[in-house]
């Protein structure tokens, strides 16, 4: 008698467990927050960039920047058309690579037609300014270099190469120009 209550009960655990009974689901969970248009675009953004990026990296945020800059346009080459860089860090073994990408538009697609290794820990700043005012953009990456404070590298874009112009250090924020 006693085995017969066991089985029963046994049975009954697992109908509960299997049939799905369970708290429904409140209105409030099942409300989202309206996605903007320019939220969708930057996100259809930057799954075209991680495509080109190598296998499992991982994109980087610039500690001076704001959510959803991890992806930097501006236009080097004065042609009125943005380049895009990404910088993100790519593990391979133990180690971990930071790296820059300078990517170029041509019709509908984007190439990358450069690269640079990165430095440091992490990344504090990416942009565009015009230092040398020559009308046309340099890019700026700064690289975080922990308690020894940060490394700033500046390129110039020439026949879609990109030339180291200065390093140097600087500490806290960054303030070009």
């Amino acid at each position: 008698m006693l085995n017969k209550h066991i089985t029963g009960g046994i049975l009954l655990v697992a109908l509960l467990l299997l049939g799905g009974c369970g708290i429904p689901t409140t209105p409030a969970d099942t409300i989202k927050p309206p996605v903007s248009e320019a939220s969708m675009q930057r996100e259809q953004v930057n799954r075209e960039f991680r495509k080109l990026l190598p296998h499992k990296a991982q994109l980087v945020v610039p500690l001076q920047g704001k959510e959803g800059d991890d992806i930097t346009f501006g236009d080097m080459d004065g042609d009125g058309i943005n380049e895009a860089v990404v910088v993100y860090e790519e593990k391979k073994g133990t180690g971990r690579t930071l790296k820059a990408a300078l990517f170029k538009q041509s019709n509908t697609q984007w190439k990358k037609i450069f690269e640079v290794k990165g430095f440091g820990y992490g990344l504090d700043f990416v942009g565009f300014p015009d230092l040398n005012h020559d009308g046309s953009s340099e890019l700026a990456l700064g690289w975080s270099l922990g308690a020894a404070g940060n490394g700033l590298d500046i390129y110039e874009l020439s026949k879609d190469k990109l030339e180291l112009l200065s390093k140097k250090e600087y500490q806290d924020n960054l303030q070009l120009e």
